[in-house]
């Protein structure tokens, strides 16, 4: 059952990453408990559900940093941020470097 749960939570990621960030809404809109939820995504990545979910936002801003040329805001905007500057905290958290920066260094690499 496991895998079904993690299976059902990596697909509504892949549909709603966008929109969501917080494991709560997966797991309700899914009918398991956030503890379940991250209990089944542990289990099947060795990371918890919210890990997973900053995993596919970091995965997402960098393809749009570094392929489609946007800038940090309008990234920020199309990931669901509300405001560029906490995208830039989150993307500085998550990678050790700012939008900006991650863009100059890999793109000119």
């Amino acid at each position: 059952m496991t895998n079904a749960v993690f299976e059902s939570f990596r697909a509504s990621v892949a549909a709603h990453f966008r929109e969501h960030h917080d494991v709560t809404f997966y797991a309700d809109a899914l009918g398991y408990s956030p503890r379940t939820l991250s209990r089944a995504t542990q289990d099947a990545t060795g990371r918890s559900a919210k890990s997973y979910i900053v995993e596919r936002l970091v995965l997402e801003a960098k393809r749009l940093l570094a392929h489609d040329q946007v800038t940090a805001a309008t990234c920020a905007r199309i990931l669901g941020f509300d405001d560029p500057s906490n995208f830039s905290v989150f993307f500085r958290n998550a990678t050790g470097s700012r939008p900006g920066v991650w863009r100059a260094t890999t793109v000119s690499a």
